[in-house]
């Protein structure tokens, strides 16, 4: 399954915003331009299917107020997303409206096949509604009743009947990667290693269970960091006296090993950024904030060619404001040129980037060099 299109209606920036997204997505734009909110509408979707409710989501971005579009009444946020698997296509249609001094969440989803008509198979509104059970042995329509912010295809797809279910397990297992040098020197939980933390504060918890569960996906995570930046040799993690995880590494030269606390921004970074590429396994869509930070530029080159080779397993989407990363990129089809004007957050694909590819060829400028010419989507 691919997510093949998404729009943003009222979302923050977002007023009104469509992104056709392909495998490799790579988002250009000045600063406040929206595109950490193009990802963040995306995290969003997969927080509630994961917690299975909209509540905690729209409460740990301040609620409505700060969702909304803040050029008109924030009182409603539409979002869109269309998924290809195989030959379907599937619209997951989510619209969060203020009623009173709550809000409410209204859910369809469409499948489309070819040659058909479209079929709705779920539909919620306020909590009450109805999903399709597809069963050979069980076809009929299933009433749903709900709180009013819980989610009704996370809900549904509880079901194995439910046609749409794929959907529900696509998203729920997106991941999306911001992690901060002040949370990822903290040690983690025993208990808390399910899944990369999207600042990384659960960093040596989750080595710690893929070395215990998949030695060989946890030694792919050091050898890339390692290839990237030179450290670390090695990477042990290990249980403290409180029972709380850490890891140290060991580093070219060095007698002693170095501590979590002590380790470098950049390394820990990249570390958690390879966790999320390679440890991430039920992921099929990664999204990766500003990988440039705290890395030298001569790794970015490295990092890309990660990039690129994970790109033809899952869908991954990357913003930047380094055109050392785009020039390593080198696909102009891949680049999203996002920028910020007073009717909101507007996003722009290359219309031929063949013909792009033959232009910077007779020009000798590199991908990231032009766009730097541009203002480097400013």
């Amino acid at each position: 399954m691919q997510l093949e299109r998404f729009r943003a209606f009222h979302y923050r920036s977002l007023r009104d915003v469509t992104v056709e997204l392909h495998a490799l997505n790579v988002f250009i734009g000045a600063n406040a331009s929206g595109k950490s909110n193009i990802l963040d509408a995306l995290r969003f979707l997969s927080a509630a299917i994961r917690d299975k409710d909209f509540e905690e989501p729209v409460r740990q971005r301040g609620g409505m107020l700060q969702i909304a579009w803040k050029g008109e009444s924030a009182g409603l946020v539409r979002l869109t997303a269309e998924f290809k698997s195989d030959e379907q296509l599937f619209i997951w249609n989510v619209t969060i409206q203020v009623r009173g001094g709550a809000f409410s969440i209204d859910e369809d989803v469409h499948i489309i096949a070819p040659g058909e008509a479209p079929q709705q198979v779920l539909h919620a509104d306020d909590g009450l509604g109805w999903w399709w059970s597809a069963s050979l042995t069980d076809r009929r329509l299933v009433d749903l009743k709900l709180g009013s912010a819980e989610c009704a295809l996370a809900a549904a797809s509880v079901d194995a009947s439910f046609p749409a279910r794929g959907v529900a397990e696509f998203v729920g297992a997106w991941g999306f990667f911001d992690p901060s040098p002040a949370v990822l020197r903290l040690p983690s939980r025993p208990d808390d290693s399910r899944g990369l933390d999207q600042f990384g504060r659960n960093l040596a918890g989750r080595l710690l269970a893929l070395k215990e569960s998949s030695p060989k996906t946890f030694n792919a995570i050091v050898d890339a960091t390692r290839n990237v930046l030179g450290v670390p040799a090695t990477i042990e993690p290990r249980e403290g006296a409180d029972g709380r995880v850490y890891f140290v590494q060991t580093e070219p030269g060095l007698n002693y090993t170095v501590h979590q606390l002590s380790a470098s921004s950049g390394t820990l970074r990249m570390l958690a950024f390879m966790t999320g590429l390679l440890g991430e396994g039920e992921a099929a869509l990664v999204g990766i904030e500003e990988p440039e930070n705290y890395v030298h530029p001569s790794a970015l080159d490295a990092f890309a060619e990660y990039i690129k080779h994970a790109s033809a397993t899952k869908q991954v989407l990357v913003t930047t404001h380094s055109p050392i990363f785009v020039d390593s990129i080198e696909d102009p089809g891949s680049i999203v040129i996002v920028r910020r004007t007073e009717q909101g957050t507007v996003v722009q694909r290359e219309d031929s980037p063949e013909r792009l590819v033959k232009a910077l060829a007779e020009s000798g400028l590199a991908l990231g060099e032009l766009h730097q010419t541009k203002g480097f989507g400013a």
